[in-house]
């Protein structure tokens, strides 16, 4: 599954992500990279957090779709992609 992420530089403090498909679903590092490898475990974890709770995971939003919520204004978007039948990823920090 390809969810879409948008990420906020936060000044001073490194940066923000967020997947808007998925409640609760949000992370920091300090770095760009950092910060998409993490949102990438935290999608993961998120998404196997449902399938425990038995709850089917929402479907995957177009971009172009949300870039117009004022809620994500400024940011930059990526797409995470997850394949859920694979291992957690491991984070190099």
């Amino acid at each position: 599954m390809r969810y879409p992420v948008v990420v906020h530089n936060i000044e001073y403090a490194g940066f923000g992500a967020i997947a808007p498909d998925l409640p609760h679903c949000h992370c920091h590092a300090e770095t760009l990279d950092a910060t998409l490898q993490k949102m990438a475990e935290t999608i993961f974890q998120r998404l196997d957090d449902m399938h425990a709770a038995g709850e089917t995971p929402p479907p995957c939003s177009e971009i172009d779709a949300l870039r117009n919520n004022p809620a994500y204004e400024g940011g930059i978007w990526a797409m995470i992609d997850v394949d859920h039948e694979q291992p957690l990823p491991k984070s190099n920090s």
